[in-house]
């Protein structure tokens, strides 16, 4: 009776044991940190941000995402997608639409954590299709690695 009690105790210390693992690793995913440069004005949600060096911070992968832009450590921008897709092949970069309302981020390809984040356009007012036509740009993103 005693050998049952301690073997059913073992596996449910071993079971926590290993949920809090894997709850641990799970915490420790559900943040990406990046770099990108852009060389002109560029509109992403509410924010309006100018040509120049930002950072960025993405939390909750895959649930919120969340993603906050910063400048010189300040907070510039904090952005929620309208909805996220796997990740393709290839670089991680911004995709900006350069339209005649100015530009705007359409989404953020992140391959290494497997997302694509898509955002909505900035259309304060309807033209021509011709006035309308955009063209896509791509802007390089480097992660950010934290030391350890």
């Amino acid at each position: 009776m005693t050998s049952n009690r301690n073997n059913t105790l073992l596996r449910t210390l071993a079971l926590g044991v290993l949920l809090f693992s894997l709850g641990v690793a799970a915490a420790s995913a559900q943040s990406f940190q990046g770099k990108f440069s852009l060389p002109s004005e560029v509109r992403w949600g509410t924010a309006t941000l100018q040509a120049g060096d930002y950072t960025f911070n993405l939390q909750g992968l895959r649930t919120g995402n969340m993603l906050q832009v910063r400048e010189n450590g300040k907070v510039v921008a904090t952005v929620l997608p309208q909805s996220h897709n796997p990740a393709v092949a290839g670089p991680a970069e911004l995709v900006i639409d350069n339209g005649k309302t100015g530009s705007t981020v359409r989404e953020i390809r992140l391959p290494d954590i497997g997302v694509v984040l898509y955002y909505a356009p900035h259309t304060p007012k309807h033209g021509t299709a011709t006035e309308e036509r955009e063209v896509a740009q791509m802007i390089p993103i480097a992660a950010i690695v934290p030391a350890r």
